[in-house]
């Protein structure tokens, strides 16, 4: 690092407008010094404007979404690095801290420097800082002494890396500050792990979201959820559920059915306010017959006097686990969509894996879904009450990778946390691990992980003894990892070690007839959340075409692809003129549709009777689910209702 005499020097000289030489300084901070210093940011005094808490908690509001993903996963993180004298921070996307803890001395210090809760951050008040410059230049980015461009921030060191929301814009930024004699290598490193798992976690839950709106028939989402829910009147009695939620909370269907949820809980921990005003993975233990349970309540509103609760019954493993890593497994079998042959043979192979314990090796093109099957292999196991780690071994510091996964003793490098750190397999202890891009994984750390697989203990970095492990390992790669190996870039130990049960993942155009589904899911998904009126449906010739193309992105490029037709679309149904344009443009042979996707085209003949015979078909096999059956059959559920009608079928019929 340039030496804090030269970061001086070329200071003054940009204040006298002398040219500074490029070894004086790192270009990135010289490209921010230019930008306050063309902006008139006073390098003597910033602007210490620290917004009153209320106007802080009203922030925090507007981004409930974010925080309360992040906050969690900052408290965890702030165990961690209890006793280093660091300051952990969270600024929203404007610069303004949200959240900072730290211990007594660091935060004494902080108050003094305003580096407080309310205060802005941002390059334009305060200069190069490692919040604010984040937030301008969008990369991990670590502000060392006299880099920063405040000059009573000399003796500070900030870490800071910007949180994505799903569609792609900042969030914010999670930011370590402390003074500068105790930052090392590691502490960006961990800054940007923190904030890619807060951003990967965002998207999962974004997903999850999306795909439960998707769902209007409120009975048939509590019944078919993966997680205990209960429907609440307003007056916080019962008056739906599912079997779930009879297990979860220890009380026979009558017990449950009526009763005042409150009393249900039988405890104070939660008031009939709390509920109203909604809860959030609300941690409640009671006990019931001979049992003590412990569980987490979480409480929205329907926007109709009604409230709808999710219960999960968790271990205190797989609870701490969350709290720190802020990885769940969401996702089961029935979220994957599909009915191709190739699929289906992926499902049925995944279904075995979670069978058992045998490794599981994930192979496929990146958008294939690869996560998708590794969630629900571990909620399918035995090991689904267990935690669910999920590690990108592409995106962790290669300096970094081998303390993230099997951790590290107290002191055994610079800046470690006195009592050590576990690792990613020790959190995992009892449940699984996903280790996904391990084509990416440095070779030394690939034979560290060959120990681990094979006698499966782990040691941590420093350490004198092995720890006795029980974990899951389902590892993915969009890399031919036979020809890594063949490159000696990869192990062959290694991979035979990991490669027990292969599951291909076969691409979107590998899965003849998923298209269509798929694009009908994703219609209703999107179609749901768009302003002005619903899009029922596609033309022939925009479904034709997208059958036709080869989706190089697989179903995340669909995905994305159906997003932007159904906001571009004018009417009820998407036309070809309002799809991507590289589809439009693909020279391929799109086949004619059998069947038409609108849902105001009215087919006649051997068609219709076709058509009739199909939905017949979907109705029996889930049991006259409508909304299911309109699912499988890539059509809204308002689309189903018409057809039912055109064919006088009575869905009712197929239940039992």
């Amino acid at each position: 690092m340039t030496s804090q005499r030269l970061i001086q020097e070329a200071k003054n000289f940009l204040r006298s407008g002398t040219p500074i030489p490029d070894e004086a300084v790192r270009p990135e901070i010289l490209r921010s010094w230019k930008r306050c210093w063309g902006s008139h940011v006073p390098m003597e005094h910033g602007n210490k404007e620290i917004l009153p808490l209320d106007a802080v908690e009203e922030r925090i509001a507007r981004r409930n979404s974010l925080c309360q993903v992040a906050f969690p996963y900052l408290d965890g993180l702030y165990d961690f690095i209890r006793g280093s004298e660091f300051l952990l921070l969270f600024s929203d996307e404007e610069g303004y801290i949200l959240y900072a803890r730290g211990d007594e001395d660091i935060s004494r210090t902080a108050r003094e420097n305003g580096l407080v809760k309310g205060a802005c951050r941002s390059e334009s008040r305060l200069g190069t800082n490692g919040i604010g410059t984040v937030l301008v230049d969008r990369i991990p980015l670590q502000v060392f002494g006299a880099e920063h461009y405040y000059e009573v921030h000399a003796n500070w060191a900030c870490s800071g890396a910007s949180v994505f929301l799903p569609d792609g814009d900042i969030g914010g930024v999670v930011c370590l500050s402390g003074m500068a004699e105790h930052v090392n290598d590691h502490t960006l490193g961990m800054v940007v792990a923190a904030a890619d798992a807060i951003s990967r976690q965002l998207k999962l839950k974004d997903a999850y979201d999306q795909l439960s709106k998707s769902y209007r028939n409120l009975s048939a989402i509590i019944e078919t959820v993966p997680t205990a829910m209960c429907l609440l009147d307003e007056s916080l009695h019962v008056v739906a559920f599912n079997t779930q939620a009879t297990r979860q909370l220890a009380l026979a269907p009558a017990e449950l059915s009526g009763a005042d949820f409150l009393e249900v809980l039988g405890c104070g921990a939660v008031t009939a306010e709390d509920i109203k005003t909604s809860l959030s993975n609300r941690t409640i233990s009671f006990e019931r017959g001979e049992g003590k349970h412990t569980i987490s309540l979480s409480v929205e509103s329907t926007g109709h006097q009604e409230y709808v609760a999710q219960i999960e019954q968790l271990s205190s493993l797989h609870k701490r686990v969350n709290n720190i890593m802020g990885n769940e497994a969401h996702f089961r079998f029935q979220d994957i969509i599909g009915i191709s042959p190739a699929m289906g043979e992926a499902v049925r192979m995944a279904k075995i894996a979670a069978q058992n314990d045998a490794s599981v090796f994930l192979s496929g093109e990146s958008g294939t879904g690869k996560e998708l099957f590794a969630q629900a292999i571990h909620n399918a196991s035995s090991r689904r009450r267990g935690p669910f780690i999920a590690v990108n071994c592409g995106a962790l510091p290669k300096s970094l990778i081998e303390a993230e996964l099997f951790g590290y003793e107290g002191g055994s490098f610079t800046g470690a946390r006195r009592d050590g750190c576990a690792g990613k397999f020790e959190l995992a202890n009892g449940g699984t691990i996903f280790l996904d891009e391990i084509g990416d994984m440095p070779v030394d750390v690939q034979i560290t992980l060959l120990r681990v697989l094979q006698n499966r203990e782990v040691r941590r970095i420093g350490a004198s003894k092995a720890l006795r492990i029980d974990v899951r390992v389902i590892t993915a790669t969009n890399r031919d990892l036979e020809q890594l190996v063949d490159s000696k870039v990869f192990r062959e130990d290694l991979f035979y070690r990991i490669n027990v049960l292969r599951i291909n993942i076969p691409s979107l155009r590998e899965r003849t007839g998923d298209v269509r589904q798929l694009a009908g899911f994703f219609l209703a998904k999107y179609s749901d959340i768009r302003p002005g009126g619903r899009v029922e449906g596609f033309t022939a010739e925009a479904l034709a075409m997208m059958e036709a193309y080869p989706w190089p992105g697989n179903v995340r490029q669909l995905e994305n692809s159906v997003e932007r037709a159904v906001y571009l679309a004018e009417g009820e149904l998407v036309t070809a003129a309002e799809l991507p344009p590289e589809i439009r443009a693909f020279q391929g042979s799109a086949p004619s549709p059998a069947v038409p996707a609108a849902a105001g085209e009215s087919p006649s003949g051997g068609e219709g009777e076709d058509e009739a015979a199909r939905i017949q078909d979907m109705l029996h096999r889930t049991h006259g689910n409508v909304m299911e059956a309109a699912r499988l059959l890539g059509i809204s559920r308002r689309t189903l209702y018409r057809k039912l009608q055109r064919y006088h079928i009575d869905y009712s019929s197929h239940r039992i």
